[in-house]
């Protein structure tokens, strides 16, 4: 039976560059989630400035810290499996380390990541995260002495602060599922290339024997 093992890396690559789009995403939102708090956090009322030990905003730098190690490790990958000038694909145990080298300390560091995140989330109101803080007081009306506040200022940003930090959780989750597919992906696609290039040899060696049994003699 003849295995064409091509699909299986267009799908592997396909799932990769998935992931990397993603962590792309998660990258962007919690970075701005974080930049908005710290920016805010010692002049905006709602940041509570003279309490800044209530915040943790280790989570999102958990989420930014995991989505660079995605990002970079499946650019790599893209990297080599798609320029023809590495043509990873006639190695196949090159590239299956490869993609073992993507995502499995991607899978692992987004997989803490998600697992650290819900804890922390989990200490509110003893302490709380941007996620807890802006969700809880989104939908609350400003206080007569905020009307005056600059531009910017208030809760008035926290409905999206909200829905980002959300998204960064849970697309950090989703791009751990995606490397976990794309690890079943990597050993199915090992295998297969394995199987193949076995099939190569047996065929190498039946038209060898072939062409020797057409040259001998006969009488």
């Amino acid at each position: 039976m003849k295995i064409n093992p091509a699909p299986l890396h267009a799908a592997q690559a396909v799932v990769i560059g998935v992931c990397f789009c993603m962590s792309v995403a998660v990258l962007g939102t919690a970075a701005h989630t974080l930049h908005v708090f710290n920016t805010q956090q010692s002049t905006n009322p709602w940041w509570l400035p003279l309490w800044p030990q209530h915040f943790d905003s280790n989570g999102a730098k958990a989420v930014i810290g995991s989505a660079v190690t995605v990002m970079v490790l499946s650019a790599i990958f893209l990297v080599f499996a798609l320029v023809p000038r590495f043509n990873p694909a006639s190695r196949y145990t090159f590239r299956a380390a490869l993609a073992l080298g993507t995502a499995l300390p991607g899978g692992l560091a987004t997989l803490c990541t998600v697992v650290y995140a819900h804890i922390l989330n989990n200490n509110s109101p003893e302490l709380d995260t941007i996620q807890t803080w802006t969700c809880k007081y989104k939908s609350d009306k400003p206080m007569a002495q905020d009307m005056g506040l600059p531009s910017g200022m208030g809760n008035g940003a926290f409905g999206s602060l909200c829905t980002e930090s959300k998204f960064a959780i849970y697309g950090t989750l989703v791009t751990f599922l995606l490397l976990a597919m794309s690890l079943g992906v990597s050993i199915v696609a090992w295998l297969a290339d394995k199987w193949a290039a076995r099939q190569r040899g047996k065929e190498w060696t039946d038209q060898n024997n072939v062409e020797m049994a057409s040259q001998v003699p006969k009488y």
